[in-house]
Formats: structure tokens, C-alpha cells, sequence
């Protein structure tokens, strides 16, 4: 595979629960065009961290980049809505231009 994937997934083998690590691992699968590993990391990231604003951005942009745009608003407006709860400016603003492009 690829030395950083598995450095990666190494430290999820001895720390399953941490979302920084899931998340690199979710980005590194995307640069390889995993993009199925990538979406089953983005549901486990969600399931342990279901505030983790980025993985909602990011699993947006996979599914907006496969044309499911269904799919795609559903987890803008959810990242949109749990960033306006932890008042992240930067992703609001980020998220209402992902659900604009869609529009």
C-alpha cells in the first residue's frame, strides 16, 4: 500500500478511538482514489465523534464528487448545524458555500 497509510492505520490498531488518527487515515485513502475505505473511516469517525466537523465536510465532498447531492446537502447541513452549536466561524462559512455550489 503506501508507508503513511500504514504508520496510519498502525496507530488506530493501538488507538481506535482517536479522530485526528481516523481522519488522516480517511485523507490518505483519498489520495489514493480509495474512496470506499475512505467512506467506511468517515462512518466510524462519526460514530465515535459524531461532532467532528471536518468528516461531515469531507464525507460532503465525497459524495458530492460521485453525484450524489442528495447525500451530499444531508452532511453539509449536518456539519452546518453542529458547527453553528461549537460556534466554528470558519466552517460555517465554509459548509454554507458547499450548500450554495449545490443550489
Amino acid at each position: 500500500m503506501n508507508s503513511r497509510l500504514d504508520e496510519l492505520l498502525d496507530k488506530y490498531d493501538d488507538n481506535p478511538m482517536d479522530a485526528d488518527i481516523i481522519f488522516k487515515i480517511v485523507k490518505q485513502y483519498l489520495l489514493l482514489n480509495m474512496d470506499d475505505e475512505a467512506e467506511e473511516f468517515l462512518k466510524d469517525l462519526l460514530k465515535k465523534d459524531p461532532k467532528y466537523v471536518q468528516a461531515y465536510i469531507t464525507y460532503g465532498n465525497l459524495k458530492e464528487n460521485n453525484n450524489e447531492v442528495e447525500d451530499a446537502e444531508y452532511y453539509y447541513r449536518t456539519g452546518l448545524k453542529i458547527a453553528k452549536e461549537l460556534n466554528d466561524t470558519a466552517a460555517i462559512r465554509a459548509l454554507e458555500d458547499y450548500l450554495d455550489e449545490l443550489e
